[in-house]
Formats: structure tokens, C-alpha cells, sequence
């Protein structure tokens, strides 16, 4: 649209504006006279300047409209709504919300500058105020590790330890319990970010020591390392198109044969999987749920509920809770709420009993600060809470 002379403005509703506004009624607001500007544009304001321009234009009234040709909390005039991308939003401005009507006089403001808005642009600072007005939000923080997974006593000292996988390197750590400092950090391999999923399984081999599963992020293979190194030598495959499920968690022996069992989501449909070892193969697989692509995390903990089978724990995507459910099935009758604001942490972890309690404990990362907390079962709740490691 081409500039319009003050005088082809309809004039504005004169209740809204002091005396002195309304003596420089002919200056349209946020309407298309760029030439007419003195001042150079500015390009942003806080959400706090637009509510002083605001409560100068409508007092207030982000919905006001009038009848003058000006409508919604800063006045603006329908063609200039248009011109600018408002209908994108609604029709008119004043039934845009007050964000939308202040994402689009942000670009009026931009090509305009404060001058489209007269006394009320100039008496609530709205050119000296270059803030973003909604500023996007800084990415969530990171853990520096990631597959935290329980593996039994490696060292022989009769304490859990569990690997880590650095995230920056794709080295593959091991940690001692029961504090897992970095005093105990000992590099066992690299090349570790191609896998995901990473599951303890206990001793598969028979060789007295734990093995793990992992799978392979680009071929989606399964495959199983034995350790206590977990090196390139002892990995055998084991299964494929393991990319389609998530959440692959060791859960101990569900099925009375001795060999411990996992858990799995189908990420397509949702439905929570069995899986017999020692291969985990797909006739062992038994559909025991639906719904659990909800969870954000699911984690093997051991038996909190003192019945003898293993229970989990699952965080809640959408609300961040954590709820517990006890085996072998896992089904919506066991589930049990056992805390909130979940969704943040990571490595969520189920680690056995580090403290002597006789009762599974839980390790998890907060991305926030880097550090790695212990949590008491059976409830897991904050006041159990242990700062046990840094840089995690």
C-alpha cells in the first residue's frame, strides 16, 4: 500500500485520547505514512512498552473496538493490519490476541518506527526500547553423559557399577559405586555415540560377569557385548530393526527360566513389548500394554513392592510425573504416582541397593548443573536426594 495523506485517515474516537492526542488526531496511528517520520525506526520493545502504548492508545483494551477505524490495545488501522500480515491472525486487530497484536505493530515499529503511534508511542519510551518482546527460549540444558546403565560389581569390590557414554567423545566410561566419582572413572572403549539404548542385562554368557545390549543407530541392530570391558571382540548380533522400539529396559526374570527379560515400546503404535533372553528375539515377543509412548523414560528399579518381581518406573512426557508399575505386566491396574517434576532430569537409572537399605535406589543427571543424584527408594522423593558427582 502506498502512503496515505493524514488527511484520507478517518479521524479517531476522541474518548480515548487527552486533548492534546486528540489535537494530533490527524496523525493516524500505526497507519502507512512512512515519509512522515522524523525519527529512524526502531525495531523492537519489551511487552511492558507495548502495555504503556497500550494503555495510552485503549486504556488497556486489547479487545476495544470503537467504531473510529482503529481497533484492539494499540489502535491499529485496518489497512494497515492487512498490509502488515495481521489477517494471518484474525481479520481485525481487535480480535487477535494481545501477543499477535504485538508481533505484528513490532513490524510496523520496524519500517514505521515509534512516530506511528504520536504521543503515545513517544510518552512510553517506545523508540529508546530495543528489547525482543518474545524472545525464544534458550534450548534446554544438556547432560554431558548419556546411557547411564547398571551393570553389576565389575571390580570385584561387591559394590554396583555402571557405564556412561560421553556424549562430546563417544568414549564409553565405567564408574565404581557407590558414590560412581570421577576418582573411579576408567575409559573402557570409544565409537559409543553410533549405539543407543544401552541395557544391562545381568550375566548372559555365563561367564559370571554382566553383559549389555545395545543397538545400533544406523542399521537399528541389536547387539550384545559381554564384559567386564564390553570391546569390539565380544559383540555378537542378536536381533534387527530394533530402531523401531524405545525405551528398552532390563526388568530381571519374568518368566521363571532364569534369564533375565526385557521390556520394549513399539514407537509406532505404543504398545510395551516382552522380550526373552538370552536372544530377545521376535517369537519370544509378548504384547503386555498399550499407550506407553506417553513415557518419556522407562527404567527397570528392582522389587520396591517386596512381591519378588521387578517393578518400574516411567516419567510422563506431557506432566513430567513419575509413576511406578509393578510386574510381570506392567498393566494401568499397578500403576501408582510416586512423584512430579520429573521431566527435566536425565540417565535415569535404576542401580540396585548402594545403600545398604536393602532397597533399590535410583541415579539420575539434572542437565541443569551437571550433577549426578542419588534418590532412596522405594519412593525416590526429593528429601532422599544425594548429590553424588559433578560434571555428569
Amino acid at each position: 500500500m502506498s502512503a496515505q495523506s493524514p488527511a484520507s485517515v478517518p479521524p479517531r474516537h476522541r474518548s480515548l485520547r487527552t486533548s492534546l492526542r486528540a489535537a494530533l488526531a490527524a496523525v493516524p496511528a500505526a497507519a502507512l505514512g512512512v515519509s512522515l517520520l522524523a525519527a529512524p525506526p526502531a525495531f523492537a520493545a519489551s511487552v511492558a512498552t507495548w502495555d504503556k502504548v497500550a494503555h495510552c492508545e485503549s486504556t488497556d483494551d486489547w479487545s476495544i473496538n470503537t467504531g473510529n477505524g482503529y481497533y484492539g490495545g494499540l489502535q491499529i488501522w485496518k489497512p494497515t493490519w492487512d498490509a502488515f500480515g495481521g489477517t494471518q491472525y484474525a481479520a481485525y486487530p481487535h480480535q487477535a490476541t494481545k501477543e499477535q497484536q504485538i508481533r505484528i505493530a513490532e513490524k510496523i515499529l520496524a519500517t514505521q518506527g515509534a512516530g506511528a503511534w504520536g504521543t503515545c508511542g513517544a510518552g512510553a519510551g517506545l523508540a529508546g526500547d530495543h528489547a525482543d518482546p518474545f524472545p525464544a527460549e534458550p534450548p534446554a540444558p544438556q547432560s554431558n553423559m548419556a546411557n547411564l546403565t547398571p551393570v553389576g560389581d565389575l571390580t570385584g569390590d561387591g559394590v554396583p557399577d555402571i557405564i556412561a557414554v560421553e556424549k562430546k567423545t563417544g568414549d564409553l566410561y565405567r564408574y565404581s559405586g557407590p558414590s560412581f566419582g570421577g576418582g573411579s572413572r576408567v575409559k573402557l572403549g570409544y565409537g559409543w555415540n553410533g549405539m543407543s539404548d544401552i541395557v544391562g542385562v545381568g550375566d548372559l554368557t555365563g561367564d559370571g560377569v554382566a553383559d549389555i545390549l545395545a543397538v545400533d543407530k544406523e542399521s537399528g541392530d541389536l547387539y550384545r557385548y559381554s564384559g567386564p570391558n564390553y570391546n569390539g571382540a565380544t559383540k555378537v548380533k542378536i536381533g534387527s530393526s530394533w530402531d523401531s522400539m524405545a525405551n528398552i529396559t532390563a526388568v530381571g526374570d519374568l518368566t521363571g527360566d532364569g534369564v533375565p527379560d526385557i521390556i520394549a515400546v513399539e514407537t509406532k503404535t505404543g504398545d510395551l513389548y516382552r522380550y526373552s533372553g538370552p536372544n530377545y528375539n521376535g517369537s519370544s515377543k509378548v504384547k503386555i500394554g498399550n499407550g506407553w509412548n506417553t513415557y518419556s523414560t522407562i527404567v527397570g528399579v528392582g522389587d520396591l513392592t517386596g512381591d519378588k518381581t521387578a517393578d518400574i518406573i516411567a516419567v510422563d512426557k506431557s506432566s513430567g510425573d513419575l509413576y511406578r508399575y509393578s510386574g510381570p505386566n506392567y498393566n494401568g491396574g499397578t500403576k501408582v504416582k510416586i512423584g512430579s517434576s520429573w521431566g527435566a532430569m536425565s540417565g535415569i537409572t535404576g542401580i540396585g541397593d548402594v545403600t545398604g537399605d536393602g532397597v533399590p535406589d535410583l541415579l539420575a543427571i539434572d542437565p541443569a548443573d551437571h550433577k549426578l543424584y542419588r534418590y532412596a527408594g522405594p519412593g525416590f522423593t526429593g528429601g532422599s536426594r544425594v548429590q553424588i558427582g559433578t560434571n555428569w
